[in-house]
């Protein structure tokens, strides 16, 4: 158990230290990011428009017709939202419309947090496994693959993110536990053992 621990606390510092390099060194996360021409101008559009706060905001919004609404209505209620859909613009958005606490400190902690859990967890599944310290790498870089199959492509999928950031974002998961795994296979995994 022991080694366990140490493992994956030592494991959360390699993928924490990875993607301090990933976002802060290399720069290609925002090598995709895109910014508008007039961004006061925008701004003061997203404040005055705004309907409930911080939160999650889509253009266009894909609502359902009024419940009132009679079968033509609904038709043509439709018809609106997939053409403004289909023509665009489309936003998929997080935002903060005023001020906001920000915390470079409680995010940077909140970050190892999760890698730490991150960590235990795979260093828990790892620990059942009988495998060659070669597969302990592949084994924790798949569980960094899948992360990213599930987190980031959907987000293409289904709100066209553009497919070098989910591209980015998916290696990104892999080269983080591919060295977790190179750390975490030292210290959890058994060697198989040939049956008489």
């Amino acid at each position: 158990m022991g080694k366990l621990i140490v493992g994956a606390i030592l494991t959360a510092v390699v993928v924490f230290a990875w993607e301090a390099v990933s976002w802060t060194v290399i720069g290609w996360h925002q090598n995709g990011f895109r910014s508008f021409r007039d961004e006061s101008a925008v701004a003061e559009v997203v404040k005055a428009n705004v309907t409930s706060g911080h939160g999650i905001y889509l253009l266009p919004a894909m609502g359902e017709a009024p419940k009132i609404a009679t079968a033509e209505e609904k038709k043509e209620f439709e018809a609106r939202q997939e053409k403004a859909l289909k023509d665009g613009p489309y936003v998929y958005a997080v935002i903060r419309p005023g001020k906001g606490e920000l915390s470079m400190g409680t995010n940077l902690a909140l970050s190892f947090v999760r890698s730490l859990i991150c960590a235990f967890l795979i260093a828990a599944l790892l620990s059942q496994t009988a495998i060659h310290y070669p597969a302990r790498i592949a084994f924790v870089a798949a569980a960094g693959l899948f992360a990213g199959l599930t987190s980031d492509l959907p987000m293409w999928i289904w709100f066209e993110c553009p497919a070098r950031d989910a591209v980015v974002n998916i290696a990104d998961h892999v080269i983080a536990w591919v060295l977790g795994g190179a750390v975490l296979g030292i210290f959890v995994g058994k060697e198989p053992v040939a049956e008489p």
